[in-house]
């Protein structure tokens, strides 16, 4: 049996806070500093091409979590939409692949903010830093949601601003005729090699349905949020990835850890390069904060189905009186808190990029199942290219995947559906 939930989710958010927590998960500034290098190093000059590609798959996605999160808008967000649309063994794998997700996140949100600091500031320790970042994450998130979102308000605004001001250093310092854009002199197979990274740059605007309880708003419109937020950070990182590698200083050297800050540097001179990297040092602290509350709602609504074993089920399955998700928030700290101590952060958040494609096509089955049974608060245009082009974007990321990944996925998944045979069959089509 399970417990009763001292005080329900209340919606108390406008919509304003409701978009600035999702993009304060995507953060799309950070997201494109930390994902460029990676990208350029695999597509160099094609990586516009790279992310042109992935920005059409992850627009197919998210229309995909448009409709199916209008049919499912909960705490849970892919976890609910799982179990909404794909039943118990769906909802059993993705208790699994959120699970594994959850534990190295926030930690490496936490580790990556300590790193940004320890470059502003040499002295500053990495280990430690890390600690008392993440618990700084933990602090805040308990307070209620509209003193968290505040604060992720007022750091998203700062985010912004200085990407801004970015782009503009980039302009007008560019380097490179407008052609390579579209001619890079590569090879397809070079460039699709920054798809990858750039989906995982993209992803987050399905964020919003982690805070749609507690948000007023109807069904449509959160499905209306979802590709508002996708297309404007389709928008946001395209820009900013072409006028990077315009104003780029070689297009055929190795991309180093930060890249995009040689562009500041040579603009604005060492102090320049500071701005941006407190900058970003801002952002992902923004974001870390942010998936940490989202990732404690995940939890908490796996828990409100009984999808944990039982202790865990009656510790997380609580909410306080300041209408936080408290017991799944603490598992939470404690699970990352063990990650960062093991230093096994880096090792599972590769796997979790990985995992990213699999959640993906779940919910583009779960889209396509659904679409026939009744018309979705939120119906998605043009269907049935969007789960057309999602599921050939999925097909073609995951092949470019190395053998070493694809075994530990297929791990995962399989400990997943393993967990469908143990864990009861509960509740799987909550519509709130």
């Amino acid at each position: 049996m399970k417990p009763r939930v001292s005080h329900p989710f209340s919606p108390i958010i406008g919509t304003g806070r409701l978009v600035a927590l999702t993009f304060a998960v995507i953060a799309p500034a950070s997201s494109v500093f930390l994902t460029y290098g990676t990208a350029f190093q695999a597509a160099g000059p094609g990586i516009v091409l790279g992310f042109a590609a992935a920005s059409l798959v992850n627009l197919a996605v998210m229309l995909c979590y448009a409709e199916l999160g209008s049919r499912y808008p909960q705490a849970g967000g892919d976890y609910g939409l799982a179990a909404g649309s794909l039943g118990h063994w769906g909802a059993s794998l993705y208790t699994v692949l959120l699970g594994v997700k959850g534990i190295a996140i926030p930690a490496l949100l936490a580790l990556t903010t300590a790193d940004y600091l320890h470059q502003l500031l040499a002295v500053v320790p990495m280990e430690a830093t890390a600690s008392l970042v993440f618990l700084l994450f933990i602090v805040l998130g308990s307070r209620n949601i509209r003193t968290s979102s505040a604060v992720v308000v007022v750091m998203v605004a700062i985010e912004f601003f200085v990407f801004a001001l970015f782009l503009v250093l980039a302009l007008t310092h560019l380097r490179h005729p407008w052609g390579i854009l579209w001619h890079p002199g590569v090879a397809p197979s070079t460039w699709l090699g920054a798809v990858a990274p750039a989906l995982y740059g993209l992803n987050g605007p399905q964020a919003c349905l982690y805070y749609s309880e507690e948000a007023k708003t109807s069904k449509r419109h959160i499905g209306r949020t979802i590709l508002g937020a996708a297309l404007a950070t389709i928008s946001v990182e395209m820009a900013a990835v072409v006028v990077a590698t315009l104003a780029l200083p070689h297009l055929r050297t190795s991309a180093h850890s930060l890249p995009l800050a040689t562009i500041v540097a040579t603009s604005l001179g060492p102090w320049g390069r500071l701005c941006i990297v407190g900058a970003i040092t801002v952002a992902l602290f923004d974001t870390g904060l942010a998936t940490t509350m989202s990732y404690a709602r995940i939890f908490y609504a796996i828990a409100r189905d009984g999808r944990w074993p039982p202790p865990l089920n009656r510790w997380m399955n609580y909410i306080s009186a300041r209408g936080v998700p408290i017991g799944a928030l603490l598992a939470l700290a404690a699970c990352n808190l063990v990650t960062l101590a093991c230093s096994q952060v880096h090792t599972l958040v590769t796997l979790g990029g990985t995992l990213l494609i699999v959640i993906y096509a779940g919910i583009v089955a779960g889209t396509v199942l659904t679409h026939f049974k009744s018309v979705a608060p939120y119906a998605m245009p043009l269907w049935p290219w969007p789960p057309v082009i999602a599921a050939l974007g999925i097909a073609l990321t995951a092949a470019s995947l190395d053998g070493y990944h694809l075994v530990l996925t297929g791990l995962v998944v399989l400990l997943g559906l393993s967990w469908a045979c143990i864990a009861p069959h509960a509740p799987t089509s909550r519509q709130i």
